[in-house]
């Protein structure tokens, strides 16, 4: 399997693209605007970009998956709560989506957006049970959670969300064992949380027990 971080330090943002090395099937997480360093990652390692994921609508930059669907001619898939104008593929609770030794298995996680979803990572070639890593967009970073105050005016409230927040952190991220990678959408500098580490990379074990947002 293969898991590669894109990291944009003047955005303070993360995307991803995974791939089965068997089938060459990969999925990308959270393009960039810039979509030609997954298209030329892919040509390069002989991939073909068939999943095109958003963890949630980004208020903070501009979004390359319309752009990455047409050109790779892939399927974008949002939350199960998400309105979009283009076609999508929405993901619930439980959805997997399987290409060679990868599964992709959805949790929804609602708090800093309603739509929020992560993505929890198996490399099932070498093991099916347990996950490698977890993709968690807006809703946990390194050090800090998402901020659940910026959708306020567009019809949910601040409380709402932060309840939603609660759950999803503590009935499902929380629920993933300690060894679990965390990967999220943004690291220091992002105004969607205040206090993120500089940290890309961590893993659950240590969020559940350094980050101040987490503790009981």
């Amino acid at each position: 399997m293969i898991l590669k971080q894109y990291y944009l330090a003047c955005l303070a943002h993360a995307s991803y693209l995974i791939a089965d090395e068997e089938t060459g099937t990969a999925a990308v997480v959270d393009p960039q605007r810039d979509i030609d360093q997954y298209l030329a990652d892919a040509r390069e390692q002989g991939l073909t970009i068939r999943h095109v994921f958003l963890t949630h609508f980004h208020a903070d930059f501009l979004a390359g998956h319309v752009e990455l669907r047409d050109q790779a001619d892939a399927r974008i898939y949002l939350g199960a709560k998400a309105q979009a104008e283009y076609e999508f593929t929405p993901v619930k609770d439980g959805d997997r989506i399987d290409f060679g030794k990868v599964r992709l298995e959805i949790l929804e996680t609602p708090g800093h957006t309603p739509e929020g979803i992560s993505l929890v990572v198996y490399d099932l070639a070498k093991d099916d049970k347990q996950p490698h890593a977890v993709l968690t967009g807006d809703t946990l970073f390194i050090g800090d959670v998402g901020r659940p105050d910026l959708m306020a005016s567009v019809g949910v409230t601040a409380a709402e969300l932060a309840s939603m927040l609660y759950d999803s952190l503590h009935d499902k991220l929380l629920q993933l064992p300690d060894a679990t990678l965390v990967y999220p959408a943004h690291g220091a500098g992002s105004m969607c949380g205040k206090n993120l580490s500089t940290d890309t990379v961590s893993t659950m074990g240590a969020q559940r027990l350094h980050n101040y947002a987490l503790q009981p």
